[in-house]
């Protein structure tokens, strides 16, 4: 900016000198063209004053020395005498025009190159009395003369001008600039502007800066919540240049690499990572944009998903999948598990029956083989039932809930069992140790199978003469039930696989007691969906109590709850 002031300056002072020295060039010849015309008309006065009668002979002008050229026309246009030229080899100046000006007006004024003298010269012509014409001319080298001269002391005074110009345009500069240089623009104040001229850009740069404080704050504050996010993200997040090295990573991809940062950032992945895995996962990303890669370290499985971006690099994404591989395996226990516990019941029904068909069967026995038929099709069908009531778990959302009564659903449970509990000859009891009604947010069908699961499991394994108690109660943050029986218990090699499917306790010893295994597993989802615990004690011989807590804000989240055995 200096630079270009300065030279502004400068430029301008140049301009102007210029522009004063041609106007004073242009004024100059004037001026000395008028004052040789002026010069030229004296003479030619002093020449006709000097006779008499206004003539002027010609033998008069032949006496006179004279320095500027002298011509004497007759009326008709040819010379009478010329004091430079042979008056015999003139043309005719009839149509000169400043002899015609001097024949119509008196006296006339021109300028223009002479064909006699080869110059360009100024004419004035004055008309005699007698008839002739007098004409003077002077060429124009005088005037140049006289104009050289003017033009040089004024050549000369401009250089002067411009030399200080050159230096008070570097006076100028610094001056104008100070201000402007000491001007603080990263805290720009109105109050401390010099030049009037330059506050509402002042007041601009205030604005600007305060705009962009606001967004460098919203930029500090975006990249530190990006930073804390990324940082506190189960998931591991990487990002690599496009020659594949590290450029940013969280703490989960570093716990998983087993590694500190500096020792990560700026090293090519496939050094950290030496496996086959990992860069057959990096050329299928070059080729498809993206690419997905589950690998197995030790007893846990992780998942990569990587995208490219543009040509900025790689991201990629390691998520810990051992749950989710857990889950499917069980599912396809799980489906294994069905098939073989819905063939088992089918199979007795197929045999008995092919049995019957064939005849075999002596008609005193023809009641129990069908009664055997009954139970293995009641058996299917409560199998068929708790499959349904365990698949419709997967299903239940949380836009389902609805607030209920505890002491409301205890109650339908219980009405359900009263004759089974009366024809086994176990007595069913509610002992309720609450305040008041015990409200709940959740799904009230799915609590009461909750209920009737435990209750019912109470009555198959318990005696005659004995009980089974559903117990309501309350803390100041829980709501607590427990089904408590007097029943043959739970040995402790069993306790840690009772709410697994299709588990059933001792069967070698309980062959009799119907059961699908999958109710105490119905009962397990539903107190995680409600964010509830559960947890057991028993002993063998000693019955058993199942112990439930409850959230009473509602439902909690259920990848957080535990169960406690």
């Amino acid at each position: 900016m200096k630079q270009k002031l300065f030279r502004s300056i400068l430029l301008l002072t140049s301009l102007a000198v210029g522009l004063v020295l041609v106007l004073f060039c242009w004024l100059s010849y004037s001026y000395i063209t008028h004052e040789s015309y002026d010069s030229l008309k004296r003479e030619a006065m002093l020449l006709i004053v000097a006779e008499p009668d206004g003539r002027i002979p010609v033998s008069h002008l032949q006496r006179l020395q004279l320095q500027d050229r002298v011509t004497l026309i007759a009326p008709d246009g040819h010379a009478l005498y010329d004091n430079y030229a042979d008056k015999s080899s003139m043309e005719n100046h009839l149509e000169r025009e400043e002899v015609r000006e001097a024949m119509t007006q008196g006296e006339g004024r021109s300028q223009r190159a002479s064909e006699t003298l080869g110059r360009r010269v100024l004419y004035y012509a004055v008309a005699l009395p007698d008839g002739n014409v007098l004409r003077m001319s002077r060429t124009n080298d005088a005037v140049f003369q006289q104009v050289k001269l003017l033009v040089f002391y004024f050549v000369l005074l401009a250089v002067l001008v411009l030399v200080g110009a050159l230096f008070a345009a570097r006076k100028i500069t610094r001056r104008v600039l100070q201000p402007l240089e000491e001007l603080n623009l990263e805290q720009p104040s109105v109050e401390t502007v010099v030049y009037p001229e330059l506050q509402p850009i002042v007041e601009r740069f205030a604005l600007q800066q305060k705009k962009l404080e606001r967004g460098m704050r919203r930029y500090k504050s975006k990249k530190q919540e990006l930073k804390a996010l990324t940082n506190n993200m189960d998931e591991g997040m990487l990002f690599l240049n496009p020659e594949w090295e590290v450029a940013s990573i969280n703490k989960s991809a570093l716990k998983y690499m087993g590694m500190d940062k500096q020792s990560v950032l700026g090293k090519r992945i496939t050094d950290l990572d030496k496996s086959e895995e990992m860069y057959s996962l990096l050329e299928q990303i070059e080729l498809n944009g993206k690419g997905r890669l589950v690998v197995n370290r030790g007893s846990t499985y992780y998942q990569f998903n990587g995208s490219r971006i543009a040509d900025k690099g790689f991201v990629l994404l390691m998520m810990d999948v051992t749950a989710r591989t857990a889950s499917e395996k069980l599912r396809r226990e799980f489906s294994a598990n069905v098939s073989h516990e819905l063939k088992t019941p089918l199979q007795s029904v197929l045999g008995y029956s092919e049995i019957m068909l064939s005849g075999l069967v002596k008609p005193e026995d023809t009641k129990r083989f069908l009664q055997k038929i009954n139970d293995e099709a009641n058996n299917l069908l409560r199998l068929i039932d708790d499959i349904i009531k365990l698949s419709k778990l997967d299903e239940l959302r949380h836009d389902m809930l609805e607030e209920f009564v505890l002491q409301d659903v205890a109650q339908s449970a219980l009405a359900r069992l009263k004759d089974k509990a009366a024809g086994l000859g176990v007595e069913l009891v509610l002992e309720d140790n609450s305040s008041g009604k015990l409200k709940l947010l959740g799904i009230p069908s799915l609590m009461e199978e909750i209920f009737f699961n435990l209750l019912d499991n109470g009555l198959k394994y318990n005696h005659k003469g004995g009980s089974v108690t559903l117990r309501l109660g309350e803390t100041a943050s829980k709501l607590t039930v427990s089904v408590i029986d007097t029943g043959i218990g739970i040995a402790a090699n069993e306790l840690p696989h009772i709410f697994e499917r299709f588990y059933r306790v001792a069967r070698s010893r309980h062959k009799a007691i119907d059961g699908t295994g999958l109710g105490l597993s119905i009962v397990k989802h539903g107190v995680l969906f409600h964010g509830g615990t559960i947890r057991v004690l028993s002993s063998a011989g000693n019955g058993s109590e199942f112990i439930m807590k409850f959230p009473r804000e509602g439902v909690a989240d259920s990848s957080q709850s535990l169960i406690k055995i």
